[in-house]
């Protein structure tokens, strides 16, 4: 029986240390295609009948109001969105007619982890000397969760006059990528990011 129970820990603890991850770059792939997708999400809720206002006028968008994590990204995208709604987008403020600001309230992500069995940040005193000797992370059952939003707003007005064209009111969109692992063997996930979920099918032909 004690056998039996040595074997079991090895064997549970040996599924729990492999990883998901190959490199550790700054931010996983998961993350930027999380915060990529609630951007998106976000500037799909712009009215149609708003963008419209701008067709055949000169657009300059401005960024002075806005700081927030993936900016270029966001930029891009409201770029591609007036464009490919007939907004003619100039890069010189002096040039434009229209200009559509752009601010944001939250762009970011938050993460939660719970774990049944020892975590990986766990350790206990040595004996000898006292340091801490950490722990391999044996999980009987561990769960994380990963969600994005982002919160963007969205002005237009005339370049000389200043007369207001439109205001978005405020744009909110997310995403999630949802990880389940039940003794270090049977690994779910669950997410409503497309390019994660393509990913997916694709690991699994090459495994």
């Amino acid at each position: 029986m004690i056998k039996l129970s040595i074997l079991l820990i090895v064997f549970v603890g040996t599924g729990c240390v492999n990883k998901i991850r190959m490199t550790e770059p700054t931010r996983s792939l998961a993350e930027e295609l999380l915060m990529s997708t609630s951007i998106d999400r976000s500037l799909s809720l712009l009215d149609q009948d708003a963008i419209g206002r701008l067709k055949g006028f000169k657009v300059f968008i401005s960024d002075i109001y806005l700081k927030t994590l993936d900016q270029e990204y966001l930029i891009a995208s409201l770029r591609d969105l007036l464009l490919s709604n007939g907004a003619l987008v100039v890069d010189e403020l002096k040039d434009a007619q229209m200009i559509v600001e752009v601010r944001s309230g939250a762009n970011s992500l938050d993460n939660s982890t719970a774990t049944l069995g020892i975590s990986e940040d766990q350790s206990l005193p040595n004996p000898v000397t006292g340091a801490p000797v950490a722990l391999p992370e044996i999980a009987f059952y561990k769960k994380e969760n990963n969600y994005a939003a982002t919160k963007i707003a969205i002005i237009a007005y005339q370049a000389k006059s200043r007369e207001h064209i439109f205001s978005s009111g405020t744009l909110l969109g997310g995403a999630y990528d949802k990880h389940f692992q039940v003794l270090g063997l049977l690994r779910l996930r669950f997410t409503d990011v497309p390019e994660l979920r393509l990913l997916k099918q694709i690991n699994r032909r090459f495994r």
